[in-house]
C-alpha cells in the first residue's frame, strides 16, 4: 500500500510513516474533526501511535494529534479603572443591591456565564460609567473582595430581635419534637392537622388511625363509583366499605349487601370464562374469599374457588410477596371437594419461610386444616402482633386496606367460616380484625 511520509522538523526528529487512510481508521480517535495539518497551522503536532492503538491495528503506523495547551487568561483591570467603576456602581444603586452584586463574585467565578439579574446591573453600570464591564471576567476583577466594603451592620437593637426570634424557633422546635415522641410512644391519640374529622370510634384509637380526609366523605365517594368500575374494583370497594365501617363510618346495609352480591358474581362469571391469563386472578379471588367468608356466602365461596390449581403461577402485584399469593390458592382449596396434592407443598413451603409475616399466616392456615383451635387463636393473635410492628401508614392515603391487615383478615373469616372459634384476644388484636357487620353476616 502506499505510504506518505512527513518530513523531518527543524529539530532533526523525524515522524514515523503511515499507511493513507489511518486516521480514518481510528474512528473518533483523530477522524475527520482533526484532520492532518502541518505543525504550523494548527499548534500541535503529529507523534508515533501509543500502546492502544498499537494493539487495536497491529501492523501499521499510527499518527495522533496532541493538541496545544493554551495558557491561562486571566482579564486584570488597573487601579484607576477599578476605582472608577466601583465609584459609579455606588452612586447608581443603592447600598443592598450593590452588596448583593458584590457578594456573587464567589458564585459567579464557579458558572459559566452570568445570570441575568447580574447581566441587567452590570449594563446599566456600563452604560453610566463608559466602561464595559459586561463580562464575567471584568466583573469579577472590579467587584473582587469588595463585598465586606458594602455589607451593612445590623444594630445592637436588631441583633437582639434577631437572637430572640431564633430562641423561639429553637423553643417551638423543641415541643413539636416532645409532642411527636409523646405520641409514638402511644400515650395519647391526637389527630393530626388537616381537615376537621368526625369522631372515630375505639378501634381506630386502637390502631392510631391518624388521616387527613373525612371517613363519611369516603364512603359515599366509594358508594358513588360502585356501580361503574371493573369486577376487582367493585370488589375492592365492598371491601374498603367494610373497613370504613370497621373503623367507626357508617355504612347503609342494603347497598352494600346488593354490592356485594353483584361483585362477587361477576367474579364467579369472571373466571368461568378463564381470563385469568390476561386481566390476572390475584385480586378478584383474594377479595372475593375475604367478602364471601365475612358475609356467609358458603356456596358462592365453593364456585369462586372450584377454578384454583396449585400450579397457579403469582403474577406481579408490586411489593406483595409471592408466596402470599401461594397461600391464598392454598385457602381457596379449602372450599374444594377434593383438593390437589400440590396445595400441600405450597404450604409446607411458606412455613418454612424466613420472612416472619409468610410464617404466621401459613401456620393460620395449618391449624384450620388440623382444626387446632388453640392453635388457631395463638397465629392470629402473633400475626396481628407482627402487622403492628409495621412502618405507620401515610395520614393522606384513602386505600383503608394500609391500615388493617387484609390478608390476616381474609385467613382469620376464612377459619370462622369452617369452625374456628373468634377467640378471646386483648382489645389490641381485636381493633385489626374486622368484627360482625349487622344485616351483612348470613346473608343469602
Amino acid at each position: 500500500s502506499s505510504t506518505s511520509t512527513i518530513p523531518p522538523r527543524q529539530d532533526g526528529k523525524g515522524f514515523k510513516s503511515f499507511e493513507t487512510g489511518s486516521l480514518a481508521s481510528m474512528g473518533t480517535r483523530a477522524g475527520a474533526n482533526h484532520a492532518m495539518q502541518p505543525t504550523g497551522i494548527c499548534g500541535g503536532e503529529i507523534g508515533p501511535e501509543n500502546n492502544v492503538g498499537r494493539a487495536a491495528y497491529p501492523g501499521r503506523l499510527i499518527a495522533t494529534v496532541r493538541r496545544p495547551k493554551w495558557p491561562h487568561v486571566t482579564t486584570t483591570m488597573d487601579d484607576s479603572t477599578r476605582a472608577a467603576v466601583l465609584a459609579a456602581a455606588e452612586k447608581l444603586f443603592d447600598r443592598n443591591s450593590l452588596y448583593k452584586l458584590a457578594s456573587s463574585v464567589g458564585e459567579t467565578r464557579r458558572r459559566k456565564s452570568l445570570r441575568f439579574w447580574q447581566e441587567q446591573m452590570l449594563a446599566q453600570l456600563s452604560q453610566h460609567v463608559g466602561i464595559d464591564v459586561n463580562s464575567k471576567s471584568q466583573f469579577v476583577a472590579a467587584f473582587d473582595g469588595t463585598a465586606e466594603k458594602y455589607a451593612t451592620p445590623s444594630d445592637l437593637a436588631q441583633q437582639q430581635e434577631i437572637e430572640k426570634a431564633k430562641q423561639q424557633v429553637k423553643e417551638a422546635i423543641k415541643q413539636v419534637g416532645k409532642e411527636l415522641r409523646r405520641i409514638a410512644k402511644g400515650q395519647e391519640y391526637i389527630n393530626p392537622p388537616g381537615i376537621p374529622q368526625e369522631p372515630l370510634n375505639r378501634n381506630a384509637e386502637l390502631i392510631k388511625f391518624h388521616v387527613t380526609f373525612s371517613l363519611e366523605f369516603l364512603v359515599e365517594s366509594i358508594l358513588r363509583v360502585l356501580h361503574d368500575n371493573p369486577t376487582d374494583l367493585k370488589l375492592h370497594g365492598c371491601c374498603e366499605l367494610i373497613r370504613a365501617h370497621h373503623l367507626g363510618a357508617i355504612v347503609q346495609t342494603t347497598e352494600l349487601v346488593q354490592a356485594i352480591h353483584e361483585s362477587v358474581t361477576a367474579a364467579i362469571e369472571y373466571f368461568d370464562i378463564g381470563k385469568t391469563a390476561i386481566d390476572g386472578w390475584y385480586r378478584q379471588l383474594s377479595n372475593g374469599i375475604f367478602l364471601c367468608a365475612f358475609c356467609g356466602l358458603d356456596d358462592r365461596l365453593a364456585q369462586l374457588c372450584n377454578w384454583v390449581t396449585p400450579r397457579k403461577r403469582p403474577e406481579y402485584q408490586g411489593t406483595l410477596d409471592d408466596d402470599v399469593q401461594r397461600l391464598h390458592l392454598v385457602l381457596a382449596s379449602l372450599f374444594q371437594p377434593k383438593p390437589a396434592t400440590g396445595f400441600r407443598r405450597l404450604l409446607t413451603n411458606c412455613l418454612a419461610s424466613r420472612k416472619t409475616g409468610i410464617r404466621l399466616l401459613a401456620s393460620m392456615i395449618e391449624a384450620i386444616i388440623q382444626q387446632d383451635q388453640d392453635a388457631f387463636e395463638k397465629s392470629t393473635r402473633k400475626a396481628v402482633e407482627n402487622y403492628r410492628k409495621r412502618k405507620a401508614p401515610d395520614p393522606n392515603s384513602v386505600v383503608l386496606a394500609e391500615w388493617l391487615p387484609v390478608h390476616i383478615n381474609t385467613a382469620y373469616h376464612v377459619g370462622l367460616r369452617l369452625g374456628m372459634p373468634q377467640g378471646d384476644f386483648p382489645d389490641s388484636v381485636k381493633a385489626y380484625l374486622c368484627g360482625p357487620f349487622d344485616g351483612v353476616q348470613d346473608v343469602k
